[in-house]
């Protein structure tokens, strides 16, 4: 799996988002800042909510660090439908 480098890993807004320890969906380390963006992406372009991330970077760092790739996703694709309807 790629690693995420992107300096999104430590915006500060990611410290909200609940922790994801268990491994029961394979996304534990998938980088939330990501799964924000691709959800959000994903609003935009009015595409359906997508529940497998696992195509998505792997982040360890900073604010992301096992934090809820699914929850971040759900964020992004939220605020993606408040600005676009």
């Amino acid at each position: 799996m790629a690693t995420c480098n992107k300096q999104h890993r430590y915006l500060e807004g990611f410290n909200e988002l609940p922790e994801a320890q268990d491994n029961r969906n394979g996304g534990r380390h998938i980088c939330a800042a990501c799964a924000y963006e691709e959800g959000l992406k994903d609003a935009l372009n009015g595409n359906l909510p997508q529940s497998d991330l696992s195509h998505l970077p792997d982040s360890q760092a900073g604010t992301v660090r096992h934090k809820s790739a699914i929850a971040a996703y759900n964020l992004g694709y939220q605020y993606g439908k408040k600005i676009s309807g």
